[in-house]
């Protein structure tokens, strides 16, 4: 503590004890003596609240037990701490609330405060803080320490059972957890059995039922004892439900054997735990979803495997399969690779043939050539390489399958079409009728362009007419010849022939007329 040469009192270092009144005197001139006094206040900011709580659990009681401390050091003037509960100050009459006032050497303060209460089960995770309150020379402040929860150990009043997994409907094979829980956080010991039944399956959190069956359906039981009360039991039930899917069966034994033309309804079913989805495949294609499969007037078409599936929409994941053999017993059916075809002569050609039918068929061909016979599925297939020749152009080319119930055949008609020179010359089976209606276009086509042959030779002959290059009357002879040809153009039709076989024919050169006719002509011959 110093006095300045201004008599300024300056003081270094404050500490409490130098909280006092101080007392400036000042002599006047005329020897009068005058005095002030100054009140020296001492202030310190306390440290930050810490609390300590005793237990992280406690068990419930009605009895007042000790839950936390909290401590604030080195505080000055003395502070208070208050307790608080889920953000509620607690007040006297809640718990008991002790305070310590401790001065240490150096005059600053350290406020202890414990906070004991009886604990109940709404306790339970409370939150609890403390709050130190000091006085600065600019006010009031307040600082808080962490925040602590408890956890309050309760006994269980009733107790639940239920399926922990699969989390979904429980088939055949799967495993299954029951789990039994108390609603207190002190869980009780339990153990598992059948209802209606005294044999214990289990002890513990949950009972496992591995690879279990449908007899395993039904009630179950949780018997839960509180161990701090031997003598009371608590009891859960819950009902389990195994669900299952048989093998299908069908109304008629595999394979089933189907005279040609007749109709065939078949059932598909198997025993469930709950109602059954049923459909039926052919080939890859869903036929129909029903338990009942109706065919009408089967063909061989129609032969072949069927596949019953049976799934419970209920319960995902669980489907069964199983195959129906289909036979269709008739005559065969013939398909052949090609209704139509255009060859040369001499040409080696290629032709496939397939039948079916049950009995199997047999193959045969009307032209001799190389045959190689296989089997796909249910079909018998022959392949043809032969060389076209005209008794195989006249006849076509004919399939026949047969068994002990018939047989069917195919044939593939055979045209033949050349170009030489200015002659053209078209060429078809004209006792083989085309099955197709493509192979009617074919012969359209052809009598279409022999009949615009015609017209555009009519057009030319008409053309030289009207420009005077023909004469029709008797006064001479005129040649329609261009210069240079050496060859007359004659249409010629025989009566026994169709119109598609009409050619054009080089006339006969340097002919003569006949006696009564004096210029050329057109012939047409008989």
């Amino acid at each position: 503590m110093n006095v300045e040469k201004n008599g300024a009192l300056v003081i270094t270092d404050i500490r409490v004890q130098d909280e006092r009144n101080l007392i400036c005197r000042a002599l006047e001139i005329n020897g009068d003596q005058r005095e002030e006094y100054i009140q020296l206040k001492v202030y310190k900011t306390p440290e930050p609240p810490e609390i300590t709580m005793t237990e992280n659990s406690f068990f419930m009681s009605d009895d007042i037990q000790e839950v936390g401390s909290c401590k604030s050091e080195n505080g000055y003037p003395r502070s208070v701490i208050t307790w608080y509960k889920n953000d509620l100050p607690l007040k006297e009459d809640q718990g008991q609330i002790s305070s310590q006032v401790i001065q240490e050497s150096n005059g600053l303060y350290t406020i202890k405060s414990t906070l004991s209460l009886p604990i109940q089960q709404a306790d339970n995770n409370a939150v609890f803080y403390c709050e130190v309150s000091y006085h600065l020379p600019n006010g009031d402040h307040m600082m808080e320490s962490e925040m602590k929860n408890i956890t309050v150990m309760y006994p269980s009043k009733n107790v639940k059972l239920y399926k922990a997994s699969p989390p979904g409907p429980v088939k055949e094979g799967d495993n299954v957890e029951l789990r039994c829980v108390g609603d207190g956080n002190v869980q009780p010991e339990k153990s598992y059995k059948r209802k209606d039944e005294d044999d214990i399956l289990g002890d513990g959190s949950s009972l496992i039922l591995e690879n279990i069956l449908r007899g395993s359906s039904g009630g179950y039981q949780c018997i839960a004892i509180d161990f701090n009360n031997p003598d009371i039991f608590m009891t859960a039930e819950t009902e389990l439900q195994v669900h299952f899917l048989d093998q299908p069966e069908f109304s008629q034994k595999s394979p089933i054997i189907v005279q040609q033309g007749n109709n065939l309804s078949v059932s598909c079913e198997a025993n469930s735990s709950v109602e059954t989805e049923t459909l039926w495949k052919h080939k890859g294609r869903i036929v129909t979803v029903d338990k009942f499969l109706t065919l009408h007037e089967m063909n061989h078409g129609m032969s072949g495997k069927y596949t019953c599936t049976i799934n419970l929409p209920s319960v995902p994941g669980l489907s069964v399969s199983k195959e129906l053999d289909i036979i269709v017993k008739g005559k065969p059916e013939v398909f052949v690779s090609t209704q139509s075809i255009y060859v040369q002569e001499n040409e080696m050609v290629n032709v496939t043939c397939r039948a079916l039918g049950h009995p199997k068929p047999t193959i045969t061909w009307s032209a001799n050539g190389t045959t190689a016979e296989r089997s796909e599925g249910r079909e018998e297939v022959s392949d043809l390489m032969f060389v076209v020749t005209p008794d195989i152009m006249n006849l076509g080319v004919t399939c026949k399958a047969a068994n002990k119930l018939g047989s069917n055949e195919e044939t593939i008609q055979l045209i033949y079409m050349t170009t030489t020179g200015s002659r053209i010359t078209v060429t078809s089976t004209p006792d083989t009728e085309f099955k197709r209606e493509g192979s009617h276009g074919v012969l359209i086509v052809v009598v279409i362009i022999c009949i615009l042959l015609l017209a555009i030779l009519g057009a030319v002959l008409y053309f030289l007419y009207k420009k005077g290059r023909i004469h029709c009357g008797r006064s001479g002879k005129q040649d329609i010849t261009q210069p240079g040809e050496k060859e007359q153009i004659v249409v010629e039709m025989k009566p026994d022939s169709p119109a598609e076989e009409s050619v054009l024919l080089p006339g006969p050169q340097d002919k003569k007329l006949p006696e009564d006719q004096g210029e050329k002509y057109m012939d047409l011959r008989n």
